[in-house]
């Protein structure tokens, strides 16, 4: 069978290279796709963090440390 495939491939590129462009901007566009949604995933974790924190002196916050680890 892959003899035969060969042999096509031979006669008639085409397809073939259609099929790969068509993998490679898949490929691509699900690595885009994951890089953003991690960006965007830290972005928020970070933002929550940020707004979750108590206003407190900075004294405080040493003691809190400390008396947590």
């Amino acid at each position: 069978m892959s003899t035969l495939l060969w042999s096509l491939a031979k006669e008639n590129p085409w397809p073939g290279l259609a099929l790969t462009s068509l993998n490679l901007v898949v490929a691509l566009s699900l690595v885009g796709l994951s890089l953003l949604l991690g960006v965007a995933i830290s972005l928020l974790a970070g933002l929550r963090a940020f707004v979750d924190r108590d206003a407190v002196p900075i004294k405080r916050q040493a003691q809190r440390r400390r008396a947590t680890s």
